[in-house]
C-alpha cells in the first residue's frame, strides 16, 4: 500500500466485489476511501515498525451489517492478541452540533426541543456535516457500534485476555477550527485522531500492537465466530461438513490430531485421545465434527455416548448419518478388533464399569467399557469431564480412564480444552459456576463500561418467578427449561403430577418416561429439545449433555450454603446417588450435579433455592435479584 497504493486499491476493489454479498462493485468514493484512507493507516504502521500487522479491510462482521472500515489484528507488547477497529474519515472540516441547522438525526427530545438546547448524547455523540448538510454520529460512536458488533458476533472478546480497541482517525481534518471534534469523548476510551495528531495516533498503535510476526490474531479473527444456533439444531450440517459453528485454536489442533492419525497410522503402540474439558468447552461438538470429517473421507467411524439423552437427541439431528451412532453394547458384539476407523466416545465419565445389555444390565464377561473402545477402533477418542460424575455407576474419572487406557499397552494423548463455548462463550460465567460449587465464592461481575458480560445471571426467592421470567423467554421465540435437583420422589412417569414442590403454592411435574402417552409431553430423552419441555422439570439425566437458550435452576435442601461451605442433607437426596457411603463423596457428586444444571443455557441462568442462607449468598455475590 505504502509503495504503490493504485496498484493495491484496484486489487482491494476486485476482493471486494467478489466477497461481497451482493456482488456489488465498489464505488468510486469507495476507491477513493482505500486509495487515500488505507494509505494513511498503512504509513503509520510502517512508521513505527507495525508493517507485521495484519489489516482487514472492509471487515463485515455480519451480512446485515455495514462493514468496518480497518480491523486490525496482531500481538499486544503485554502479551495475548490484540485488535483494533479504526473509522477513518476523509471529512475536511466539521462543524459542531446545531439545531437551527435541522433535527435530523438528532434524538426524538433534542427534536421536539423549543428552547435550541441539545441534550447530553447528542451535544457529544453528533457532528454536523456540512458536506451532508445534516448531523451524523461522531465517529467515536460509530467505533463503539462497531466494537459491540465484534464482541456480539466473535466469542474470542470473551476472553479477558484478548484485547480489543478502537479509534477515529480524520486524516484530512487539518482546519483550526475543526480541532475540537478530537477534544470531546462520547465513548470511554475510544479516542478520535485528526491529521494534525499523527503522534498521537502513532502512540495509540505502539501500546496496543508489538512488532511481533505473529498470524495467529488473524487467524482467530476468520474463525472464531459465534454461533447463534444451539448445538442440536445443527448436527446435521456439523456430521455433514457444513456449519456456522466455528472451532476456536485448541479444538482445531484436537481435531487435527485426531484426524491425522486416521488419515496416516504412525508405528508403536495405538494412540488413544482423551480431550477433558468443562462443560460447555464443546466436546460433543468435537465429536461430531470428528465423526462427520471421518464418514466423509470414507472411513469407517461410530459415535457412542455414556448419556442415553444426549446420544439420542444427537442421532436424531443426523440426517443422512444415524446408523454410525450406536450403543456401546453393539460395539462390543458386532465390531472385530480394529474394525473401525475411528471411534469417538462423548460423555466418557458418564460410561458403567462395563458395557450394558437389556434392560440396563451390565454384561457378564469381563471386558470394560474403555477395552471395548480401545481395542475396536485403530483411533479411540474419548472425552470426558470429572467434574460431571454423578453417580456411583459412574466408574470413570478421568485418572482412572488414562490408567485403564495404559493397562491395555496404548499411548495416551491428552488434549484439555479450556475455553467456554456454551454461555455464549462467557468464560466469566464458567468460572464463577466452578468458583462457587468449590465452596470458594467470588462475586458476579457482569458488566464492565469497556467489556460488557454477554451472559445473564440472576436470582430469585420464588420459582413461581423463575418461571414466569422464563416463560417470556418462552413467548418471545427462545428455548427455556428448568430443572431440579433430585430432592422429590419421581411417583409418576407421565409427566402431569406435580412431584416437584419447592415452595407452598407451586409445584410441576417431573419430565415424563420414555414410554407415556400424555398428548404434548415429549419423552424423557428429548425434554430437553422437544416442544412442551418446559412444562415439566428436567433432572441432570435428561439435562446433561444437552443445552437450551434459557435455564432455571431450583436447588433443593440436600445442598445449602452454611457457615461458609456447602452442606449436605441426606434425607433430601432421593436419586440413586444416595447409594454412595461417604458424605464427602456425595457432596461432591451433588455439587456436580449442580454444576451440570447451572451450565446448560448459552443466553443467561435464573437460580432458586428453596434455603434463605443460599439465597443470602447470591445477594451478597451481587447477582440480580428478578
Amino acid at each position: 500500500m505504502v509503495r504503490n497504493r493504485g496498484r493495491l486499491s484496484n486489487k482491494i476493489a476486485e476482493i471486494y466485489e467478489a466477497a461481497h454479498p451482493n456482488h456489488a462493485k465498489a464505488s468510486t468514493a469507495d476507491k477513493k476511501a482505500w486509495r487515500e484512507s488505507l494509505y494513511e493507516v498503512a504509513t503509520a504502521l510502517k512508521d513505527v515498525d507495525l508493517g507485521q500487522v495484519y489489516v482487514f479491510v472492509e471487515y463485515r462482521v455480519h451480512p446485515t451489517m455495514n462493514p468496518i472500515d480497518v480491523v486490525l489484528a496482531g500481538q499486544h507488547p503485554d502479551g495475548g492478541l490484540s485488535f483494533a477497529a479504526i473509522e477513518l474519515k476523509q471529512w475536511g472540516t466539521i462543524e459542531r452540533p446545531d439545531p437551527a441547522k435541522g433535527t435530523a438525526k438528532l434524538c426524538a427530545e433534542c427534536k421536539q426541543s423549543t428552547t435550541g438546547e441539545l441534550c447530553e448524547d447528542c451535544a457529544i455523540g453528533c457532528v454536523y456535516a456540512p458536506f451532508y448538510q445534516r448531523h451524523t454520529k461522531h465517529p467515536a460512536v460509530q467505533v463503539r457500534d462497531n466494537l459491540e458488533a465484534l464482541k456480539r458476533h466473535h466469542s474470542m472478546f470473551d476472553d479477558r485476555y484478548v484485547h480489543l480497541a478502537g479509534a477515529a482517525y480524520l486524516h484530512n481534518l487539518k482546519d483550526p477550527d475543526s480541532q475540537w471534534i478530537s477534544m470531546v469523548r462520547p465513548v470511554p476510551g475510544v479516542p478520535t485522531f485528526t491529521a494534525r495528531q499523527p503522534a498521537d495516533l502513532r502512540k495509540f498503535l505502539t501500546t496496543r500492537f508489538s512488532p511481533v510476526k505473529d498470524a495467529e490474531a488473524a487467524q482467530a479473527l476468520l474463525g472464531r465466530r459465534r454461533a447463534s444456533s444451539l448445538l442440536t439444531d445443527e448436527i446435521g450440517a456439523i456430521v455433514n461438513g457444513h456449519t456456522q459453528f466455528s472451532l476456536t485454536g485448541k479444538q482445531l489442533e484436537a481435531v487435527g490430531q485426531v484426524m491425522e492419525s486416521v488419515r496416516k497410522p504412525l508405528p508403536g503402540a495405538k494412540k488413544v485421545y482423551v480431550i477433558s474439558g468443562r462443560p460447555g468447552t464443546g466436546k460433543s461438538l468435537l465429536a461430531l465434527t470428528a465423526l462427520g470429517e471421518a464418514l466423509n473421507k470414507g472411513y469407517q467411524a461410530r459415535f457412542v455416548s455414556g448419556g442415553i439423552a444426549s446420544r439420542e437427541n444427537l442421532k436424531r439431528g443426523a440426517k443422512g448419518k444415524k446408523k454410525h451412532f450406536t450403543t456401546l453394547n453393539q460395539v462390543a458384539n458386532k465390531v472385530a478388533p480394529n474394525g473401525l476407523d475411528l471411534l469417538v466416545c462423548d460423555e466418557a465419565h458418564r460410561l458403567t464399569e462395563r458395557p450394558q445389555s437389556g434392560s440396563f444390565a451390565l454384561r457378564r464377561d469381563d471386558e470394560s467399557s474403555v477395552s471395548v473402545i480401545v481395542t475396536r477402533a485403530r483411533v479411540p477418542v474419548f472425552f470426558v469431564d470429572g467434574d460431571q460424575r454423578l453417580f456411583a455407576e459412574d466408574a470413570w474419572s478421568e485418572t482412572d480412564l488414562i490408567e485403564a487406557i495404559q493397562d491395555l499397552k496404548a499411548e495416551v494423548v491428552p488434549i484439555r480444552l479450556d475455553r467456554s463455548l456454551r454461555a455464549v462463550g462467557s468464560s466469566t460465567y464458567d468460572t464463577w459456576v466452578r468458583n462457587l460449587l468449590a465452596g470458594r465464592p467470588v462475586p458476579w461481575s457482569a458488566d464492565g463500561d469497556e467489556n460488557p458480560e454477554p451472559f445473564e445471571l440472576y436470582y430469585t426467592d420464588k420459582a413461581a418467578r423463575m418461571e414466569e421470567f422464563l416463560q417470556s423467554k418462552l413467548d418471545a421465540g427462545h428455548s427455556a427449561r428448568m430443572t431440579a435437583g433430585m430432592c422429590w420422589e419421581w411417583t409418576d412417569t407421565s409427566g402431569t403430577f406435580p412431584d416437584v414442590a419447592p415452595e407452598q403454592g407451586w409445584a410441576r411435574p417431573w419430565n415424563a418416561e420414555d414410554t407415556h402417552n400424555t398428548p404434548g409431553v415429549p419423552s424423557r430423552r428429548f425434554w430437553a429439545t422437544d416442544d412442551g419441555g418446559f412444562g415439566q422439570i428436567g433432572c441432570v439425566h435428561t439435562a446433561q449433555g444437552l443445552e437450551y437458550e434459557w435455564g432455571g435452576v431450583i436447588m433443593g435442601p440436600d445442598l445449602t450454603w452454611a457457615e461458609g461451605s456447602w452442606a449436605l442433607d441426606r434425607d433430601w437426596v432421593k436419586s440413586k446417588a444416595i447409594r454412595i457411603d461417604s458424605d464427602e463423596i456425595l457432596t461432591e457428586r451433588l455439587r456436580n450435579a449442580y454444576g451440570v444444571l447451572m451450565t446448560r443455557s448459552i443466553r443467561g441462568t435464573v437460580l432458586y433455592s428453596m434455603d434463605p442462607d443460599t439465597r443470602q449468598l447470591f445477594a451478597e455475590l451481587g447477582i440480580p435479584k428478578l
